[in-house]
């Protein structure tokens, strides 16, 4: 026996303030006060397959509750809650919402609503205390992680505090750092004045500032260091001395013109010159007669094919899926068909009722008037006949009914048809 307050949800993404129902529980509805839930989307039941629903509630007290629905009826979106002995305790408008939580990571939020807890007259005097129940571990992480945020930011605030206690200096501290300040001060100044190591005259100071600093000397060997104009690097000193003297020279031009080896007579350039013009008249004739082959071969008909025969002779046959009609299915291979020269090919293995159009192939590719082709049953050792139509259409027909009882197997379409264009005449 329950209460029963029914809710219903219509999952969008209208806005909503919430709503206020008439859901009225007693603080003595023990195990009977229950809630009830239907989701709809779009006008229709939303399915709760794969989806854990969750309740939230947040009673008046400040107590805080959240626990997994009843899912009753997956297929048609119905769902319950019962509320526990606890959570009646805690009277007054209680605010409540439903979460989707799906399997595949999304998640799903729903208006929120309210009902209310009266006290019964023996509870009259109860005080309740709130509480906070979760059954995620998810939630009881963030509560827990809050808390001790909380926590880490007060003691954090105190060690402060006490920091600048023990900063603060007393009257009587600061009175004696003072004197002792002022002690060590006198007794620096008087030492100092005392010391005449560490005095020296104008007269002194002068002489010193005009002295040469080690900076500046510095400066200086730098400077003369860098001067291109007084200092040759190591690449010139070394091309320098690699230039040719007057004398060497002179004797490197004597040597070549005394040198017959490399020197030759006129005659003998003439002998060349008209070696090199054989040479060149015989090269060109050569270059002419294979020019001339080049070209009869070229234009050998008997040798050479054209791009259309070895397109034809190349060209393999390619299938395409037979589109299947009116409940027919592909068997163990998909059923197919291709143009391959003059011949129509038909392969693979269909399913399908006889006397229907199970099937069609473009209606270019269907023989002239149509045609009738004999098929063996699969697995029984029949045969029935596959008619084309010259529109395209494919239909089985068997030619004796008593074969009808080697029906169910499917038919082969192991077919090849000649294939002719043109009409009747």
């Amino acid at each position: 026996m329950y209460k029963t307050g029914a809710v219903a949800f219509d999952i969008n993404a209208n806005r909503t303030n919430g709503r206020t129902t008439s859901i009225q529980f007693m603080t003595q509805d023990t195990g009977s006060a229950k809630l009830s839930f239907s989701f709809t989307k779009d006008g229709v039941p939303l399915p709760l397959s794969a989806v854990d629903a969750k309740i939230v509630l947040l009673y008046a007290d400040g107590s805080f509750y959240k626990k997994s629905l009843i899912l009753t009826d997956k297929v048609n979106g119905k769902a319950e809650y019962v509320l526990s002995d606890a959570e009646l305790k805690h009277y007054g408008t209680v605010k409540a919402e439903i979460k989707l939580y799906y399997a595949n990571g999304q998640a799903l939020a729903t208006s929120f609503f309210t009902f209310s807890i009266d006290k019964t007259l023996e509870d009259q005097n109860i005080v309740p205390t709130a509480e906070y129940y979760i059954d995620d571990f998810e939630t009881l992480k963030d509560g827990i992680n809050h808390i001790v945020r909380e926590i880490s930011q007060t003691v954090e605030e105190l060690r402060k505090k006490f920091a600048d206690l023990e900063a603060i200096e007393t009257k009587e501290g600061a009175q004696q750092k003072a004197d002792a300040a002022e002690e060590n001060a006198k007794s620096y100044t008087n030492d100092h004045a005392k010391d005449n190591v560490k005095h020296i005259t104008a007269a002194e100071r002068k002489e010193w500032n005009a002295k040469e600093t080690p900076s500046g000397a510095q400066d200086k060997v730098n400077a003369h260091a860098n001067d291109q104009e007084k200092h040759v690097s190591a690449a010139d000193r070394e091309a320098w001395d690699a230039k040719e003297t007057p004398s060497g020279a002179q004797d490197k031009v004597n040597a070549h013109a005394d040198n017959e080896d490399i020197h030759v007579t006129k005659s003998f350039k003439g002998k060349l010159l008209e070696l090199s013009q054989q040479f060149t008249t015989a090269f060109k004739d050569k270059l002419d007669e294979l020019l001339r082959q080049f070209t009869a071969h070229n234009y050998n008909q008997e040798r050479h094919i054209s791009s259309a025969e070895r397109k034809t002779w190349n060209g393999a046959a390619t299938y395409a899926n037979i589109m299947l009609k009116n409940g027919a299915a592909a068997g163990t291979r998909m059923p197919m068909y291709a143009k391959w020269g003059p011949l129509i090919l038909l392969r693979g293995h269909v399913r399908t009722e006889p006397e229907i159009i199970f099937g069609s192939i473009p209606e270019e590719y269907a023989p002239a008037g149509g045609g009738v082709y004999t098929l063996p049953l699969s697995g029984t050792g029949g045969t029935a006949n596959l008619i084309i139509y010259d529109n395209g259409d494919l239909k089985i027909k068997y030619p004796d009914p008593a074969d009808s009882s080697k029906m169910g197997g499917g038919y082969y379409l192991d077919v090849i048809v000649g294939f002719q264009e043109g009409g009747t005449a």
